[in-house]
């Protein structure tokens, strides 16, 4: 098949999207299958892949690249077989409009929910369950219903966890055309011992360390964790926390850190590339996620796969991989509390977080890339072999 693939980030950008889709793409290309990547960025030279990859700068205002990111997707597409919208579908569904190509959109979260709370047209706590059912300004009511078409406009759509798609559903799209396919890991070989990573990364070595890695927007929730590392210091034990990523939120999550008498023990990383996240994760004593939304988190697996016991908030997708007690710690969101007692427990009980490890691994077999690839190309192959939908020689 030829394969016009459409996102909105791309390696060597960090984050889930892009790790998914340039392993997939390897993938493809090792499957016979040629692929041509079209995604926003700046150009890097040279371009390390066997497939070209068109990025147009977002230096552009953002009317010029939407419309330069649909010239390029209409030029791609002519060639293709399927266009593969990775959760950015309005250049491909304009595509699929004029050139009536297979669409399959892969949606990990609700861009439109997303675009509100870090706009403020909707208040910060408002969960994405609530946006669904939540009257909005006509401008993000807009935005709403453009999303929601372009999803029931593909011929297939592909969410990363159960959880993702009943809210994909509430949309107006057919169960029939969504498939759920889990994110995977590859498992990793044992490398250099916790202390050695942590000197390498310039990390303290006296104090345990809980790592978190999140796109810093205000539904990853690192101000909870802030204040569960400030009641566990109130009690006598003072983690140190490497905060990895970054974001809009950022300069106030530092003010809050300096607020809590937390400074010198909260360490602001920033984005790195993401075989240093893999270092990160290596180097913790404890993986935390405390976010209020996840479709499906790929760091989740990532953390399972460094050896990390992690404790994670009972959202979104994170019950579909963890148990608690025997994968990892569940708590509620938005409960410093309850954060801060899952963190003392495992900070405190060697044989839970050894417990956990394992379990850890464990479920780490359900979530392998063969399984991802195979799933993900025989929906490819269902959608462009539909009849009038024949493929290229």
């Amino acid at each position: 098949m030829r394969i016009a693939i459409v996102t909105g980030t791309f390696h060597p950008e960090t984050g889930g999207p892009s790790t998914y889709l340039y392993r997939l793409a390897a993938e493809l290309v090792a499957h016979g299958h040629r692929v041509r990547v079209a995604t926003f960025g700046e150009a890097q030279r040279p371009e390390p892949y066997p497939y070209p990859v068109v990025r147009v700068s977002r230096r552009q205002p953002i009317p010029l690249r939407l419309a330069r990111l649909t010239e390029v997707v209409l030029r791609d597409g002519r060639g293709a077989d399927l266009i593969f919208a990775n959760d950015y579908g309005l250049p491909p569904m304009l595509a699929n409009l004029v050139l009536r190509r297979p669409l399959v959109m892969k949606i990990v979260s609700d861009f439109a929910w997303e675009f509100g709370v870090r706009h403020g047209l909707v208040p910060p706590d408002t969960t994405i369950e609530a946006f669904q059912r939540r009257r909005l300004p006509a401008r993000l009511e807009l935005v709403r219903q453009l999303q929601r078409q372009y999803a029931r406009r593909a011929d297939a759509v592909i969410v990363p966890s159960a959880y993702l798609a009943r809210i994909i559903a509430g949309w107006g799209v057919d169960l029939a055309r969504l498939h759920v396919i889990y994110n995977a890991v590859e498992p990793r070989p044992a490398g250099e011992p916790r202390q050695q990573v942590r000197a390498r990364l310039g990390l303290p070595n006296q104090a345990p360390l809980v790592v978190t890695v999140a796109r810093l927007t205000p539904w990853k929730g690192v101000d909870t964790l802030l204040q569960a590392l400030a009641r566990l210091r109130a009690g006598g034990q003072a983690p140190c926390l490497a905060v990895v990523g970054d974001g809009e939120v950022r300069p106030a999550l530092e003010r809050l850190a300096a607020a809590l008498g937390l400074t010198g023990q909260v360490i602001f990383v920033g984005a790195v590339p993401q075989e240093q996240v893999s270092a990160y994760l290596h180097a913790a004593d404890v993986f935390a996620l405390a976010s209020t939304y996840e479709g499906f988190s790929h760091v989740l697996l990532e953390a399972l796969a460094a050896g990390a016991p992690v404790v994670v908030t009972a959202v979104g997708g994170n019950p579909e991989v963890i148990r608690s007690g025997d994968t990892g710690l569940l708590v509620p969101p938005s409960d410093p509390e309850a954060l801060a007692a899952a963190l003392r427990r495992l900070l405190e009980e060697p044989e839970l977080r050894a417990r956990l490890v394992a379990g850890g691994q464990e479920t780490l077999r359900s979530f392998t890339w063969d399984e991802l690839y195979q799933r993900t190309e025989a929906v490819f192959r269902e959608v462009a072999g539909r009849p009038g939908r024949g493929l290229a020689a």
